[in-house]
């Protein structure tokens, strides 16, 4: 039986088997992929963290987000985001602002959970970097006395 089998393999038309070798040989290397994964915990294709409250509100990373204010760090403290994100170059963003700034209503309303607060110049600079309807719906709710609604060329 064994060696009907070796037989057939012989046989086969290298064309086949060229073919097939690319699909083969990439579910070997993912399957190591995840075997590293599983080893090390941190994930093969995507493993960038965010290293602030601002950088977890443009990951749109609620947990991280949520694990970090838990921590005792400060929803209003503005972080860096780093460039590619939410800005082509790396930003200093108050959590809020990189939040409007990914687009994600449900980022924003998290950091107003957590009880970050909007001050004129904040919520001015959220409302410029957003043009996610949605978002800035939720932030005219929240919108603070003073707070214009008008983009200048300085903002965010």
């Amino acid at each position: 039986m064994a060696r009907q089998y070796l037989d057939r393999l012989r046989k086969l038309d290298p064309f086949s088997t060229l073919v097939a070798l690319p699909p083969v040989v990439g579910a070997i290397a993912w399957l190591g992929a995840l075997a590293l994964t599983g080893a090390t915990g941190t994930h093969p294709v995507w493993n960038l963290q965010p290293r602030n409250i601002a950088e977890a509100a443009a990951f749109q990373d609620s947990g991280a987000l949520v694990r970090m204010v838990n921590a005792g760090d400060d929803p209003d403290r503005p972080g860096e985001v780093r460039g590619g994100v939410i800005l082509p170059a790396a930003a200093t963003l108050a959590p809020i602002v990189a939040a409007a700034g990914s687009r994600e209503l449900t980022m924003v309303q998290l950091l107003l959970d957590v009880g970050a607060s909007l001050d004129a110049n904040t919520w001015q600079r959220a409302w410029c970097i957003s043009d996610a309807d949605s978002v800035r719906e939720l932030l005219t709710v929240h919108r603070p006395e003073g707070a214009l609604a008008e983009c200048v060329a300085d903002v965010p």
